[in-house]
């Protein structure tokens, strides 16, 4: 143990930054719980063998567990450990969508996160009900859809992003809590807003993501760049742009945190759950998912 912090390893899509492409999949348990258990932790061999084969891929991995399969498992349940509840009203809403499990893959290679997911449903294909798949891309540098440069706020050093992601000590050091929200985003309509309009809405400039003087308490900046006793509530954010033209297209929202509370806290101020007021982006784009799982460390995974 050093400086408090017990020698444990994070699970490995936590702390560095996301490769170009990412695959988000969660699941419902339907069928044998132990043999879905054992599958996850034969994915992090997977990952080790493909890494050594392909050396260019950087592929990681966190295998992540909703409230009520984690409790199942009886290894105590972290403090502050809640289920996704539904947020806002009207036409600005998060629905609560759940899920047991969560396997979040970014690499260099989207050919091996398709291949890791398909190497696991192999053998529980009829034991877990595959609830979302949603593949991620990095597009131009580091922007979201709507053009505007994403996760300006990432803790950029990796002692920095442990300290935000990473519970530090305790029964469950090493793991982190994971927030989900899938993105649909209206572009034609955000397409139509002048770009002066669309940087008051994020509360930053949209070449080079410069935090605006007079940023609006409802703008996107305003609304999710929260402070206590004057130092923010930082996360560690992993979100890529997903999906076609054709079809649905938007922000895959994903993020870790040493703790919970500051996930709610953001959510709270988003969807005006405080003072009424809500996020002025979330008029050009919808949350269909929202969940929470928590990821316990390596060698917590490999001991259940």
């Amino acid at each position: 143990m050093s400086n408090g912090r017990v020698n444990v390893t994070p699970q490995s899509a936590i702390l560095p930054e996301s490769g170009p492409f990412s695959l988000v999949s969660v699941f419902n348990l339907v069928g044998n719980q132990d043999k879905v258990i054992r599958q996850c932790q034969g994915l992090l061999d997977v990952v080790n063998k493909l890494n050594q084969q392909h050396v260019s891929a950087d592929i990681h991995l966190s295998v992540g567990f909703g409230k009520s399969f984690w409790q199942r498992l009886e290894q105590g349940v972290p403090e502050d450990f809640e289920e996704f509840v539904p947020l806002g009203s009207g036409d600005v809403t998060a629905p609560a969508t759940g899920g047991d499990l969560l396997l979040h893959l970014h690499s260099n290679r989207h050919d091996l996160n398709f291949h890791l997911l398909s190497t696991f449903m192999q053998s529980v294909a009829t034991e877990v009900e595959l609830l979302d798949e949603t593949h991620g891309f990095r597009y131009l540098d580091a922007r979201d859809l709507t053009g505007f440069i994403d996760g300006t706020e990432n803790p950029k050093k990796q002692e920095a992003r442990r300290e935000v992601a990473v519970i530090p000590q305790g029964t469950f050091a090493g793991g982190s809590f994971v927030m989900l929200q899938r993105f649909v985003h209206n572009l034609p309509a955000w397409h139509a807003v002048h770009v002066a309009q669309q940087e008051k809405i994020i509360g930053r400039t949209k070449p080079d993501s410069v935090e605006l003087e007079d940023v609006a308490e409802n703008s996107h900046v305003g609304r999710v760049d929260l402070k206590e006793n004057g130092k923010g509530l930082k996360i560690v954010r992993h979100s890529l742009p997903y999906g076609t033209m054709s079809g649905d297209h938007g922000l895959l929202f994903i993020a870790y945190c040493a703790q919970q509370r500051n996930f709610r806290e953001m959510l709270d101020s988003m969807y005006g759950e405080k003072d009424g007021q809500t996020d002025k982006l979330l008029d050009f784009t919808k949350a269909v998912t929202g969940a929470y799982f928590f990821v316990p460390s390596a060698e917590m995974l490999i001991q259940l």
